[in-house]
């Protein structure tokens, strides 16, 4: 079900000071979809940060989700999405796809890494591309351990 129940939704408060509410959901996009088009029996206020740890295939899709409206992420708020460079291997990736001509070192390279792992290389820079293109957000990538995309909802 895309719905959010309360039993879903439960609230975090620090010291007093600060609070946020936790969404726990199963499918994760559908759930941000049914919020954003206000279906449901409840739904938390617009949330100020919105952190993306989901299916890297479908980035793009949670993000554009997200800014359809003001009904999930306020305007200002921010988006923030892991693993932007996918172990060094999105660099890897976009110089392939730029020169397609491999010399024998870069195929012992590409040997080395796993399949999935450089697919997933290509989704997340096909993400990186994308969101850079997109005129309703400002982006900015931390390289922090495995990189972090802070993404701006204009």
């Amino acid at each position: 079900s895309s719905s959010i129940t309360d039993d879903e939704v439960s609230n975090f408060t620090y010291n007093n000071i600060a609070g946020c509410d936790v969404v726990k959901v199963t499918d994760a996009l559908a759930t941000v979809e049914a919020m954003a088009n206000d279906i449901g029996e409840s739904r938390p206020a617009p949330f100020d940060i919105v952190f993306i740890d989901a299916d890297k295939t479908r980035l793009l899709e949670y993000v554009d989700a997200l800014l359809v409206n003001d009904l999930i992420l306020k305007k200002g708020g921010l988006i923030l999405v892991d693993n932007v460079p996918w172990k060094g291997l999105v660099l890897e990736a976009s110089t392939s796809n730029n020169n397609k001509q491999q010399n024998d070192n870069d195929k012992d390279i590409s040997t080395r890494k796993g399949r999935r792992a450089r697919k997933l290389a290509n989704k997340m820079h096909k993400f990186n591309t994308e969101i850079l293109k997109e005129n309703r957000v400002e982006v900015l990538v931390l390289p922090i351990r495995d990189g972090l995309s802070v993404i701006r909802k204009r």
